[in-house]
């Protein structure tokens, strides 16, 4: 790869480190070569939700999701290593380059097009003003753009709710997003199918949430699109990985 590499004075997206990135592509050889490998998929998926199968025991988010309010689920990475490192930097890392890393694969993992539009789910207008974006936006926007589906805002936040991931239960997560959404001033869903999209789906809380918004108000299908599928709760860890990942001060 030598003649693919920038200057060593490029920094890593995803690991951060001044490496050398390869060319066009702001990873570095090691990390561009975590991120092909994660894309892999491996073990015992649920076909709908792709949450890890174990033999003899259920599967974790169909049993939560009782009224099938999201009927597929498409993503092509495990909440760990390089997308993970990538779904970081676009959330608290200020930089939205990591969305057009992730883009295509999210591409690649939407096996089904046929729907009326995507939904990013939505940022509290607290949240929005401290990011500056709203990350599934970013993400929605660029597979949008490549599938030719296009993206409405249909869905707000009504209120402020605590960070998912200071939440280390799926009732706490629950009860958080609970009554959180709803449909956005003129929108009408009736009889639409639509694409939730997100970064990380770990409990499915949120997910769920907003598709029991759209269901109610008349939707015909919601399926989900996300980054990652993470596989459970991680107490403190998202918080101290925050400030590793602020922006960077470039020269």
């Amino acid at each position: 790869m030598g003649g693919l590499i920038s200057p060593d004075g490029a920094y890593c997206l995803a690991c951060g480190k001044k490496r050398g990135a390869l060319e066009g592509l702001p990873l570095c050889p090691d990390c561009a070569r975590g991120l092909l490998i994660s894309a892999r998929p491996k073990g015992f998926l649920c076909p709908r939700c792709l949450s890890a199968l174990l033999p003899g025991k259920p599967c974790r988010f169909c049993a939560r999701d009782e009224g099938r309010l999201i009927g597929q689920t498409y993503a092509p990475f495990r909440y760990r290593g390089t997308p993970r490192s990538l779904v970081l930097r676009l959330k608290f890392g200020g930089d939205t380059r990591a969305a057009a890393v992730l883009a295509p694969f999210l591409l690649k993992a939407l096996t089904g097009r046929d729907y009326d539009a995507l939904v990013p789910v939505p940022l509290s207008a607290a949240r929005m003003r401290e990011r500056g974006y709203n990350q599934a936006m970013e993400l929605s926007q660029l597979v949008g753009w490549q599938a030719g589906i296009k993206t409405e805002e249909l869905l707000r936040r009504d209120r402020s709710t605590k960070r998912q991931t200071d939440m280390h239960t799926f009732r706490d997560r629950k009860r958080n997003v609970q009554d959180a959404f709803s449909l956005k001033a003129g929108a009408d869903v009736r009889g639409r199918r639509l694409l939730l999209v997100d970064d990380v789906r770990t409990t499915g809380s949120t997910a769920l949430s907003c598709a029991e918004t759209l269901v109610r108000a008349g939707a015909a299908r919601v399926d989900l699109l996300a980054v990652c599928i993470a596989p459970g709760l991680a107490r403190g860890r998202q918080k101290s990985l925050r400030g590793r990942f602020r922006p960077r001060r470039e020269g």
